[in-house]
């Protein structure tokens, strides 16, 4: 061993520390000392953990629940208190704190001073006021981050937007959150962002830590950036406790990362919430016309109930045999269409013969028709001039026997009487003559339009000009069955305008 060791053997970690921890009870009680508070942490049990700082050291200090119950008030970070209390050592970290007994206010700390020095003046410029700030979007399309691209805060802000509005883009403007190069690399991201251009909102922040952390966000570099970006900003720095200058000149303050990627996807988290409401309400409306159409339609329920009964009451036929019916009806129904059109084609030739012979019968019909007019109107001239001849004579018998004894002067005058008599008798026998004949015309050319017409109705001439043919054989018979004909015979087809020579070269059933 050594001569010149304290002790004669070699310690343990343990030993040296309660060692120490008896030495510095024993040397440091009931001091008194003046610092900030910095980093408070109420537990879950009622304990009170913060730092007390000045500016080139700090101790860690604790204030039991039984201590803190008679505090006059509740401390927060940048307060300057004076604490009473005896160092103690915590013996499984070789640490030591000071465990208070009292604390007392000792007016604001230097550096939440000048921040509310630094506050003031930003708010009489007008820094602070809601209508400097540009609008945050609904919808944004592109949210910036800027922020360290290690640690809590950006995972934080992806997991979120991704979970709340996927479509979303994310932008990130990596930079330092902390250290004294910190403040100017945040300004820079943010001045760089808005450049760009790309981002429709931007998000600036950091996670939780002490006052002196945060401070990068208070420094003036920072908070004149965010006031000259023409990007809406989010500050979202630390927790729900801690703030910054950044959070007042900002357009929103969140009280965390997370609550900043909320806050920036807002709107689409509202509209993904309505779609459950609008889904239920257009299948409620749906549901609705669907009944109002059921009930506007009563006779469909009777209908299928109609059907249904009448399948029942049907046996049930195999595939095959339906089939099999369905061949054979469509068989029938062929055989049926193949006669008919034999049968069609027969009587248009039939009908043919028949309207030429008819046609005949009555061109002779007029024939004979013509030499009865002709034979009538010559006996009725006849009898004309019989009934003339035989008016003048009498006419001059009686003009004889009246004249007899008359003077020359009155055998003149009656003379002249019978004389227009006559040509008035004369005169009426023409007119009623001309009468006569002109009706007897009338009705002969009636007669006649009418049997002409009837021959053009009938004339196969027009029944071809509408697209029908007449087929002959070698013979010049009409053919009205294939099994006139054979392959090789020669025939011969009248269409509309005239025949065609033409030879069969095969027969079929269609």
């Amino acid at each position: 061993m050594d001569e010149r060791t304290l002790i004669d053997r070699p310690l343990a970690v343990s030993e040296i520390n309660a060692m120490l921890r008896s030495l510095i009870k024993e040397s440091f009680y009931n001091l008194c000392i003046e610092g900030e508070v910095s980093t408070f942490r109420p537990s879950a049990n009622g304990h009170w953990y913060f730092k007390l700082k000045d500016e080139h050291s700090q101790i860690d200090a604790v204030m039991f629940r039984s201590a803190n119950a008679m505090a006059p008030f509740v401390p927060k970070d940048g307060d300057l208190v004076q604490v009473r209390g005896g160092i103690d050592v915590y013996e499984s970290r070789g640490t030591y704190q000071i465990i208070v007994q009292s604390i007392e206010h000792a007016g604001l700390g230097a550096i939440l001073e000048q921040l509310e020095k630094r506050k003031a003046y930003y708010q009489s410029l007008g820094w602070f006021d809601a209508e400097a700030k540009p609008p945050l979007p609904r919808f944004p399309r592109n949210i910036g981050v800027v922020t360290a691209t290690t640690g809590a805060a950006i995972r934080d802000i992806l997991d979120t937007t991704r979970r709340r509005a996927p479509s979303v883009d994310i932008t990130i403007y990596p930079t330092l959150v902390q250290g004294d190069t910190a403040a100017g690399r945040i300004a820079a991201a943010i001045r760089q962002a808005d450049e760009l251009g790309i981002s429709d909102v931007l998000i600036v922040g950091r996670g939780g830590g002490s006052m002196e952390d945060l401070l990068p966000f208070s420094d003036d570099e920072v908070v004149r950036a965010i006031h000259e970006c023409s990007i809406p900003v989010i500050s979202a720095v630390g927790h729900e406790i801690d703030t910054s200058l950044s959070d007042y000149v900002a357009t929103r303050r969140a009280i965390t990362p997370t609550d900043g990627a909320a806050i920036a996807t807002e709107g689409y988290f509202e509209l993904s919430g309505t779609l459950p409401s609008l889904m239920k309400q257009m299948r409620e409306l749906l549901s609705a016309r669907y009944y109002r159409l059921c009930a506007s339609l009563p006779s469909i329920d009777y209908l299928e109930g109609l059907m249904a009964r009448k399948v029942a009451s049907l046996e049930p036929a195999p595939l095959d045999v339906m089939r099999r019916i369905i061949l054979q009806k469509a068989d029938s129904m062929q055989l049926r269409l193949s006669y008919g059109f034999d049968s069609a084609c027969d009587a248009v030739a039939s009908r043919l013969d028949d309207d030429e012979r008819r046609r005949q019968e009555l061109a002779a019909e007029c024939d004979r028709s013509a030499m009865r007019l002709v034979d009538w109107t010559r006996e009725a001239l006849e009898q004309m001039t019989r009934d003339i001849r035989s008016c003048v004579e009498g006419g001059v018998l009686r003009a004889q026997g009246a004249l007899a004894g008359l003077s020359p002067h009155s055998l003149e005058a009656v003379l002249a009487s019978h004389r227009r008599e006559a040509e008035s008798r004369l005169a009426s026998l023409a007119d009623m003559a001309s009468m006569a004949t002109q009706s007897r015309l009338t009705g002969f050319s009636d007669a006649l339009r009418r049997v002409w017409n009837e021959c053009e109705a009938l004339n196969p001439a027009g029944v071809l000009a509408r697209g029908y043919s007449i087929a002959y054989d070698a013979e010049g018979r009409i053919v009205r069955s294939t099994r006139q004909l054979h392959v090789g015979d020669s025939m011969r087809i009248r269409v509309g305008d005239g025949s065609i020579a033409a030879s069969v070269t095969g027969k079929g059933d269609e």
